[in-house]
């Protein structure tokens, strides 16, 4: 009997030392990290920043963005690639991410390294005039320029084999000119000095440059895409100003390959439920941005589509950076 009495107190403690045992902590229970691969100032850290804002807000934990940038964003992605797969630091990708693999020996496995978790949006390149080139006021007067004065034009870029490097270099060849790229590290600083009348053109984005078309710092020449912008409705397309051409930035969220699949969907459900906000997506709009959203999934293809239209994109500037 004693021995029966010895045996149930000891089950009912292992009982209570179970009750006892704290649940599973609910994904996040710190601070997140969000990652933008590029410098401070462009349209990619302001939308990181917009994004980390509701996802704080919903999660109730902060969501901190870090720029990390260089290297066409590589550094910045080589980091959360090979960051710890728990959920807690974000990537928050671009469009460079299906070009670089055509362009460099890689420094982790793109396919399976990095897991593609929800687009976030797109938004048409805009090509830009410095404000102190009064003789460049539109594209023909970029082309008639950049042909009487071979090679002497400038443009900037966020650096060697960025997608705005290639974007003009494509555009250049499709008006027939020539012009002498000029790399930057990042967007920003670029974008500073074209303001400052360093460099004549450069590819740029609605959200960073609007404030600067409002006070003439920078003409905007034509966006790149088949539709004005709603944001900048007088500005023409590629293809009416007289050079069929288009070309976007895009953005998404990925993290390390090996996220846990629940809390791979968790993130994917925040991203997705802020970007359905009202708020955050009128101003997304309001940066010239075309919201997304979708499934991991349908992130995927599209990257994949993506990343085989670089390859044959990239045949005719027989680039060859490895």
């Amino acid at each position: 009997m004693k021995r029966f009495w010895q045996g149930l107190a000891a089950a009912c403690a292992a009982v209570a030392i179970v009750a006892a045992a704290p649940a599973a902590a609910a994904y996040p229970d710190r601070p997140v990290k969000l990652i933008v691969p590029f410098a401070p100032g462009a349209t990619t850290d302001l939308l990181a920043r917009m994004l980390a804002e509701k996802l704080a807000s919903q999660w109730g934990q902060p969501v901190v963005v870090e720029n990390k940038a260089g290297a066409g964003s590589l550094l910045g992605a080589e980091f959360v690639a090979k960051a710890p797969a728990d959920g807690y630091t974000l990537l928050f990708g671009s469009e460079a991410l299906s070009l670089l693999p055509h362009l460099h020996d890689m420094p982790f496995d793109w396919r399976v390294d990095l897991r593609r978790i929800t687009h976030v949006g797109s938004l048409p390149i805009l090509l830009l005039a410095s404000g102190k080139r009064a003789d460049i006021g539109s594209m023909p007067d970029l082309i008639s320029v950049a042909k009487a004065n071979k090679g002497k034009l400038n443009y900037g870029s966020p650096g060697q084999a960025t997608v705005q490097h290639l974007s003009m270099e494509m555009y250049s060849k499709a008006a027939g000119i020539e012009m002498t790229h000029v790399p930057y590290k990042g967007a920003g600083p670029a974008l500073q000095d074209l303001i400052a009348g360093h460099i004549d053109v450069m590819p740029g984005a609605e959200a960073s440059a609007k404030s600067h078309i409002a006070t003439g710092a920078v003409r905007p020449l034509a966006v790149f895409s088949s539709q004005r912008l709603a944001g900048l409705p007088n500005v023409p397309t590629s293809k009416e100003a007289g050079v069929p051409f288009e070309m976007s930035f895009w953005w998404g969220v990925m993290v390390p390959g090996k996220t846990p699949p629940e809390i791979a969907a968790e993130i994917g459900s925040a991203v997705q439920k802020a970007l359905a906000d009202p708020e955050l997506n009128r101003r997304i709009v309001a940066a010239g941005v075309t919201p997304a959203g979708g499934s991991a999934e349908d992130f995927e293809r599209f990257f994949r589509g993506q990343f085989d239209g670089w390859a044959a994109a990239l045949v005719p500037l027989n680039l060859k950076v490895k």
